[in-house]
């Protein structure tokens, strides 16, 4: 086949994802490409974001550019996250006088709100809701680095310096 209409060839199957396309695709890669996209679903999946120890955690959501000077996770508050954390301790943290009542107000100030999470791997850092971290972090509430550390994990699973001091 001349030059010319390989070239053609490959241009017009540029840019499209068709069932084509993937027959054309080697198997092995086909398959490779289905793992790395499972994989992240299921890193996404049960994933939790929380800046506050007053707030429940927040369900991640979306995650972009893991390992990456740009990861980013956004998670939002649902009704299962509102409910469960008000059965599990949130009650007494917020002053409710019951689950019932904590279920009220949290869904009424954060159902539907975001926490958003932006890493950049290769330096260590995150900024989390509104607060910045560098890697390590210290490990407690008063800091914020109790709820830095996994956002970062998340984010950056491939970092090999130290995230939280001992």
């Amino acid at each position: 086949m001349p030059i010319s209409k390989a070239l053609d060839k490959a241009k017009s199957h540029r840019g499209s994802f068709s069932p084509l396309a993937l027959r054309q695709i080697p198997p092995t890669r086909v398959i490779l490409l289905a793992a790395s996209l499972s994989s992240l679903a299921a890193a996404a999946a049960g994933a939790e974001l929380q800046r506050s120890c007053i707030e429940p955690p927040a369900t991640v959501i979306e995650i972009t550019g893991v390992n990456t000077k740009h990861a980013r996770a956004v998670a939002k508050f649902t009704e299962p996250d509102i409910i469960t954390a008000c059965h599990e301790g949130y009650v007494n943290q917020g002053g409710y006088a019951s689950p019932a009542e904590c279920i009220r107000e949290t869904k009424a100030n954060l159902l539907g709100d975001a926490i958003r999470a932006e890493a950049n791997c290769s330096k260590g850092t995150i900024k989390l809701g509104q607060m910045s971290f560098r890697m390590p972090v210290e490990n407690n509430c008063v800091s914020g680095g109790i709820f830095a550390a996994p956002a970062f994990t998340m984010l950056c699973p491939g970092y090999r310096g130290k995230v939280v001091n001992e």
